[in-house]
């Protein structure tokens, strides 16, 4: 329940079948993941800028389908248009750390993706407060507003804790200049 980013509308009980998406009952989520080894550089490098975009492309893309979308009921469709809820993540990371020659089970290989994560969840954060700019927050955002704050802010100290190692560098300065982004933005549009 500390995750839980609306807190105010209901505990999180449950997750779906795969347990990618853990919220609030009678919910649904849109699901993308990006294929982490398409970022790769020549040199090894992650190509951060083109992830960031990717990212922001796939919330647009799916905050589109929340409404394009049929659901099973007629709640679960309602909780759909007033949480908005959508599912970011990544396939291939075992791969991509095989090309960068880290150990699955290493503390180098945890930062990494926990850096790539910080990324694509600012990433996230930021294309939904310029959606909320252009169109306004979600219908249950002002209901949830401190639940929602409480969550980012737990999101950006994680982000700071992360270990600057030379081979992430690059992918945690990406990740900080859209949490910057997204807090200045979510502060003033949701």
């Amino acid at each position: 329940q500390k995750w839980n980013t609306c807190a105010d509308s209901g505990r999180i009980n449950a997750s779906n079948p795969c347990s990618e998406f853990m919220f609030l009952d009678d919910s649904a989520c849109n699901l993308a993941s990006i294929n982490l080894t398409k970022f790769v550089v020549s040199d090894g490098a992650m190509d951060t800028k083109s992830l960031h975009a990717a990212a922001r492309s796939l919330v647009v893309a799916q905050d589109i389908l929340v409404d394009l979308s049929s659901y099973p009921n007629e709640k679960i469709a309602r909780n759909s248009h007033n949480f908005r809820p959508l599912g970011l993540g990544y396939a291939n990371l075992g791969t991509l750390f095989m090309t960068e020659g880290l150990p699955y089970d290493s503390d180098e290989a945890r930062h990494f993706a926990g850096a790539i994560t910080s990324l694509l969840h600012a990433s996230a954060f930021q294309t939904s407060a310029e959606l909320a700019e252009a169109k306004g927050p979600f219908q249950a955002y002002a209901y949830n507003q401190k639940s929602i704050t409480k969550v980012f802010m737990q999101h950006l100290c994680a982000h700071k804790e992360q270990v600057s190692q030379p081979q992430i560098a690059v992918v945690l300065k990406s990740a900080s200049q859209a949490w910057n982004e997204a807090m200045e933005k979510g502060r003033k549009y949701g």
